[in-house]
């Protein structure tokens, strides 16, 4: 059992062309790093039968819980591990322990026939590989337990030989792929970690590799010389091309031999001049390729981290802190499972709640529509009454225009009469003046006699009584 670190973002290996005058110099260090970076830890295992059990991957989190963007292209039918998280950079007792309770021993038991026969760790001499609590567990479950001396690993842990340096290759050329399609415009991230590690585990972690670890180490089959073979001088490293250009040395090959072809052997200026014309355009269009797959490649990688992360052990229910740090395959795709339905009750509830708007605002409508149409129908009743008061008020301007009418006719006709009478009383009168100047004369006349005068007397008193 051994650990490995990975730093993300930072490639292993960094090629750069120089000078041999500039290499001399002991000026080239190491490539620069902004110290701003997460640290994800691999514990691995391998075994004699050539043969590597799950191996545990530690993801540091401060919000102690593994985010679902972090394991997007995990698929537990085809990839097999177990995932931890930890608040620190690195491990401590609790989580080795926690580890060799439940991922080494759930994991090699059946190889010792159910703990009936010893198991053999080899381990370096880490604090959280030799405290009491650890030994303590080994030997009550016939586990013995191995320490390589300090300083010894590089050369006699088998992980470290001959696993752990392909397997950094590996990550290191696919991160390298990695930043080369997206241009460097898009910062790897811990979502981007898994897709990368995986297909460099599966390279390195191999049966032929396996087997040439405890070879080179001397311990299967037994060989002490093996370690002593390869302590040597070290050599001046050897540059090499890097496997990120956009344009491959075969298709410069392809270029020269189409122009040879087409042109000739004999190459003369204007020949040559229109060959760099050629494999100039080429690589203007190959570099121009790469470009636009790097770009389209960062659109895709910023779209999917526009999705918001969310944890995905929170409702499970696991009890125990040591339990909780890991999680298997199985754990995994229950958590998935787990908030894909809470996810399809968040959208029922979603459809439900706006089912239930839609109810509210249809009888929201359909109260509005039955207020409208009390309001129309006070409006008509309204409009009819004030019609009814239009029309009656006419009547009764008319009844009283007529009435004014009647009275102004009764009052001509009451003048017409009182003009009457007093025409008539004027004539009566005229008739009485005339009478009694005819009287007069008639006296006047007859004065003599005293009859006329008891006749006038009489005739006096009758028209009197007429009169009045």
């Amino acid at each position: 059992m051994n650990e490995k670190s990975f730093l993300l973002e930072l490639l292993q290996k960094t090629r750069r062309v120089f000078s041999l005058k500039h290499l001399d110099s002991d000026k080239l260090l190491s490539a620069d790093q902004d110290n701003n970076r997460e640290w994800i830890i691999l514990i691995a295992i391998i075994c004699m039968n050539m043969t590597h059990i799950l191996s545990l991957i530690i993801y540091q989190t401060i919000s102690g819980n593994i985010q679902n963007s972090w394991l997007t292209e995990y698929d537990f039918k085809e990839q097999f591990c177990f995932f931890a998280f930890f608040a620190t950079d690195w491990t401590n007792d609790e989580l080795i322990y926690s580890w060799l309770t439940i991922v080494f021993d759930r994991n090699t038991r059946s190889k010792a026939r159910n703990s009936r026969d010893y198991r053999l760790l080899f381990v370096d001499e880490h604090d959280s590989h030799i405290n009491m609590k650890f030994l303590d567990w080994c030997e009550q479950n016939k586990m013995l337990v191995a320490l390589y001396s300090s300083h010894s690993t590089h050369r006699l842990q088998p992980l470290n030989v001959s696993l752990f340096n392909p397997l950094a290759n590996y990550y290191s050329q696919n991160l390298n792929d990695w930043i080369f399609k997206s241009q460097g415009l898009s910062r790897i991230s811990k979502r981007d970690f898994f897709d990368l590690f995986w297909p460099a585990y599966q390279a390195a972690f191999t049966s032929a590799n396996i087997k040439s670890e405890w070879e080179k180490t001397g311990l299967l089959p037994f060989n002490s010389s093996q370690v002593i073979k390869q302590i040597k001088s070290d050599a001046r490293p050897v540059s090499s091309h890097s496997s990120s250009s956009a344009l491959s040395e075969a298709d410069w090959r392809k270029v020269r031999r189409l122009m040879k072809s087409v042109v000739g052997e004999a190459i003369g200026p204007q020949a040559r001049k229109l060959n760099n014309t050629v494999e100039k355009l080429t690589t203007d269009v190959a570099l121009l390729k790469a470009e636009n797959e790097g770009l389209r490649r960062t659109v895709r990688i910023e779209r999917s981290r526009r999705r918001r992360e969310k944890p995905l052990f929170d409702d499970l229910g696991v009890n125990g802190e040591a339990k909780r740090m890991f999680f298997s395959s199985n754990k995994i795709q229950a958590a998935r499972d787990h908030q894909i339905q809470r996810i399809e009750e968040k959208q029922q509830a979603a459809i439900q709640k706006a089912e239930e708007k839609e109810q509210r605002k249809l009888r929201k409508l359909e109260k509005q529509r039955l207020i409208a149409e009390r309001k129309m129908k006070r409006e008509k009743k309204k409009t009819k009454r004030e019609k009814k008061a239009k029309r009656k008020k006419k009547l009764r301007a008319k009844e009283l225009k007529q009435r004014r009418l009647i009275q102004k006719q009764k009052l001509k006709t009451k003048e017409l009469q009182k003009g009457q009478k007093k025409k008539s009383k004027e004539v009566k009168v005229q008739q009485f003046t005339d009478f009694v100047a005819i009287e007069k004369v008639k006296r006047e006349s007859s004065q003599i006699r005293s009859t006329r005068a008891e006749r006038q007397f009489k005739a006096s008193k009758r028209f009197d009584d007429w009169f009045l």
